[in-house]
């Protein structure tokens, strides 16, 4: 019986998506090939550029719309090379040559940028189209800073920016009588992705074994069950570059980026229970307001394009030591679910990274949710830095995070975290019993250095040498001791 309702879910002989105003059905596809070939080869829709393949240049920005949760259409900007096409069933896919109206006529965005004259060589300039019109359609009031995070997975800088961030400040507030065809028909488009997928699931379909697009938590229990070497796909961010770049085989593939009940937030009393498919343009909208550190860290992780694909479970499952998410949990005492067709288990994040290039997870586990603690009111302190060689759209050379509880309380716990020290993301041990035992006093660099050492011997790499990570990590050391003698006397000063 379940095997029956596998097959009916998992299996599509043809995924179905609209392309600006037509339907798309394609049949027998690869399940490693991407959007952005599909639509220059395949459509002649050229206005789409291939400038990276990896989804940082932004050339290859495109819109895609897609029915959430709450059966309502949102359309993101996502890095067409990365994207693959076996993901877009039941979307809205918008390219720049969707975008104009009968006769050629401009939306509001292009207007905007043709008066402003605000143009990067003819190459790059229909993915920053393509950024700004993702903003105008979701933001209600555009600012400066709302179309630089815009504009961050944007890399060309031919011309400079201030023509197009003029062009973008003079779209202002959205119009509803705005001539734009998008504006103007949401409702119809939501209504044709809900009936789509309705008919969809009402034939049952089968096809090959390459590739698998569970809805349900239950079946992909006994598809990872079936095939413990399936490889997963969430946001494709990280294994998009595996085809791209490295050219591996990813069959058979599951992606698993449609599934509703790995996208929840939840908060309770004392943790953020977090799915592990939340993209980080979703958990920027929920955690820096309990964690307010963060909302410029996660604001340094990729572009919007990356941050509206990439989700948290992505991240940690890849085991990077570079990876951007896993000092956060580890310094705040994250727990993770794994869960199989078996059984499921929670353990620290911090245990989840053996070595490098392994992790605790075994053949047929999936990461299913986080449970993020919640700080301790003003008994409490949070601190992350990351620092790389571009301040925003790059991977980073260190990155720490520095958490502090009960110092009022003379009970001191803290836990200090690390990436890019070590083949894994780990905790700094002897920093973390120097601190408490210094009551964080920093006047002792040698000392420093030294407990550092202790806990890491980093590699030399193109991002930083092993001395000047371990110089960075010192830094970062002292500068949270000055953020906590800052806080501290505010708190003393309450007090009295």
């Amino acid at each position: 019986m379940l095997q029956e309702l596998v097959k009916k879910r998992s299996h599509r002989f043809e995924i179905k998506f609209y392309l600006n105003n037509d339907l798309v059905s394609i049949s027998e596809l690869d399940p490693s090939s991407n959007l952005l070939d599909f639509l220059r080869l395949k459509c002649n829709l050229t206005g789409t550029k291939e400038g990276c393949a990896e989804g940082d240049c932004g050339a290859c920005t495109v819109l895609i719309g897609r029915i959430n949760k709450d059966k309502k259409i949102v359309y993101k900007t996502a890095t067409s090379c990365i994207v693959f096409l076996p993901t877009l069933a039941f979307s809205h896919v918008i390219t720049v040559e969707g975008l104009s109206g009968k006769d050629g006529q401009l939306n509001p965005v292009q207007e905007a940028m043709v008066d402003s004259s605000g143009a990067q060589c003819g190459f790059c300039t229909p993915g920053f189209i393509m950024s700004l019109y993702g903003l105008w359609l979701n933001e209600p009031k555009i600012s400066k800073q709302k179309v630089l995070n815009s504009l961050q997975g944007n890399l060309c800088r031919c011309t400079g920016y201030g023509p197009i961030i003029k062009a973008a400040l003079k779209l202002g507030k959205k119009n509803i009588n705005s001539n734009d065809k998008m504006v103007l028909n949401q409702n119809v488009w939501k209504e044709r992705l809900l009936q789509l997928r309705a008919n969809e699931k009402k034939i049952p379909i089968e096809i090959s074994n390459s590739f698998y697009l569970p809805d349900k938590v239950s079946d992909l229990k006994f598809l990872l069950h079936q095939n413990k070497d399936a490889t997963l796909v969430a946001g494709a961010t990280d294994v998009g570059l595996w085809v791209n770049k490295s050219f591996k085989n990813i069959t058979p593939t599951i992606f698993i980026g449609q599934m509703d009940e790995l996208k929840n937030i939840k908060i309770q009393k004392e943790k953020i229970t977090v799915g592990s498919l939340v993209t980080y343009s979703d958990l920027q909208e929920v955690l820096p307001r309990y964690y307010p550190t963060l909302k410029q860290y996660i604001n340094q992780i990729g572009g919007d394009q990356i941050r509206n694909m990439g989700t948290i479970g992505g991240n940690i499952a890849n085991g990077s030591p570079i990876g951007d998410m896993a000092p956060v949990l580890i310094a705040l005492g994250a727990k993770m679910v794994l869960v199989s067709k078996e059984k499921s288990r929670k353990i620290d994040v911090e245990s989840f990274f053996l070595d490098y290039g392994s992790q605790d997870i075994n053949p047929g586990e999936f990461i299913s949710k986080f449970e993020i603690p919640l700080l301790k009111n003003t008994d409490s302190y949070f601190k992350i830095f990351k620092i790389a060689k571009r301040r925003y759209e790059d991977i980073a050379t260190v990155s720490a995070s520095f958490y502090l509880e009960g110092f009022h309380k003379k009970d001191l716990k803290v836990r200090f975290a690390f990436g890019g020290m070590a083949g894994i993301p780990k905790r700094a041990q002897y920093l973390e019993n120097f601190f408490k035992e210094q009551l964080c006093y920093p006047n002792d660099d040698a000392v420093i250095s030294k407990m550092i050492a202790l806990d890491f011997s980093p590699l030399t790499d193109c991002r930083g040498s092993s001395n000047f990570r371990l110089q960075l990590a010192q830094n970062l050391y002292k500068k949270f001791c000055l953020f906590i003698f800052e806080q501290i006397d505010i708190d003393i000063e309450k007090d009295v």
